[in-house]
């Protein structure tokens, strides 16, 4: 390249505009490294709204299983916060597994409450706080004033995380139940205000159906598997704008004999899986949130009646599977399942997908 051609693409000769659009669409490794060629540059990478935007951008990407996949896995093991690449699961022999363990408080209970922007939302037994932290740039906050206090130990919470645009803030939901009780209290906790507050708008009737499993966030609403007096099986739906409840019916299977059902989100979509008659997962889909007609069968598995919920999906139909003992991919084409994390990754107790991004929770 001679000095005039080096000269045009210089830094300081790129318009601010154009300079911003090329580098929301690189990945946080090249980001991070582009920070030390100049001052400006270094600035505008470091503002909270560029990381917010990349993000978004990132969420919208084609990039599914290629070397460019910007997501990975977080699982929870025991004691133990592990992750791995995407990438790596489905396209090499031997899976690279992180350990995060000497990141985060030391060896202690964790309950992955949920992901959204590449933020990691966890609580902790000991101290019974929420802690956001992020794995791609190793940085955690723990959520002032989120203890929340319980009347007493028979009361089970169950909790959700996700972002709530209209406000520009992130929230948890917590949902609280007395043992042999229907009754549901609900709070919010606002990472803006540092603080609970009290919703009333939680169905009459309705029972959360796994309390152990988090709210699956999905367009601005987080998601529960619940029951109903009216009906066997429903969902219920937190609109996080709109700050109330609503229960969202599932696909027609659930009337025919499902004995019981998991939420899950596959790239975006709300995902399903039905356990029907005892023979078989159905998963099922939901295109357009919100819309009931909208719901469509994706696969089948034969001979399972254990939980399984799918994480991922590449566009060569391999689904990417949580199991109880670990994850597992399965082949829709010819019904093989391979396990490339086995030895790894087991006894998953609850995993969940995460964007590599530069969103900090340092500044929320």
């Amino acid at each position: 390249m001679d000095e005039t051609t080096r000269e045009m693409f210089s830094p300081h000769n790129l318009p601010l505009e154009m300079m911003e659009e090329i580098l929301l669409r690189l990945p946080v490794k090249s980001l991070t490294r582009f920070k030390c060629v100049c001052s400006s540059w270094r600035s505008l990478i470091s503002e909270t709204l560029f990381a917010l935007k990349h993000a978004l951008i990132l969420e919208t990407s084609k990039a599914t299983t290629s070397t460019k996949s910007p997501y990975g896995v977080i699982t929870t093991s025991r004691y133990h916060l592990k992750s791995c690449c995407i990438h790596s699961l489905y396209n090499e022999s031997t899976v690279y597994v992180s350990e995060h363990d000497g990141e985060l408080l030391g060896r202690d209970y964790y309950q992955v409450v949920g992901t959204c922007h590449g933020l990691v939302c966890f609580h902790v037994d000991y101290d019974k706080s929420l802690y956001l932290w992020n794995p791609t740039i190793k940085l955690q906050q723990r959520l002032s004033s989120s203890d929340l206090e319980t009347s007493d130990d028979e009361c089970v919470v169950t909790y959700g995380f996700g972002y709530d645009e209209s406000e520009d803030d992130y929230k948890v939901v917590a949902l609280l139940q007395q043992r042999h009780q229907v009754k549901i209290e609900t709070k919010i906790y606002s990472t803006r205000q540092k603080l609970w507050r009290s919703n009333t708008s939680f169905p009459s009737g309705v029972v959360v159906a796994d309390k152990s499993r988090s709210g699956i966030y999905i367009n601005g609403t987080l998601n529960w598997a619940a029951t109903s007096s009216s009906s066997s099986w429903t969902i219920i739906s937190y609109d996080m704008s709109r700050d109330e409840f609503k229960e969202l019916p599932g696909p027609v299977c659930c009337g025919r004999g499902c004995f019981t059902m998991t939420l899950g989100d596959l790239r975006g979509c709300l995902s399903m899986v039905c356990y029907c008659k005892g023979a078989n997962a159905d998963v099922w889909v939901m295109k357009e949130f919100g819309e009931v007609y909208s719901w469509s069968k994706l696969l089948s598995i034969p001979g399972l009646t254990d939980f399984v919920r799918p994480l991922w999906i590449s566009d060569g139909l391999v689904v990417l599977l949580e199991f109880r003992s670990g994850l597992a991919l399965y082949n829709c084409s010819n019904g093989r399942f391979h396990y490339p994390v086995s030895n790894s990754i087991s006894g998953c107790r609850d995993a969940k997908v995460y964007l590599k991004t530069m969103v900090s929770p340092n500044d929320l």
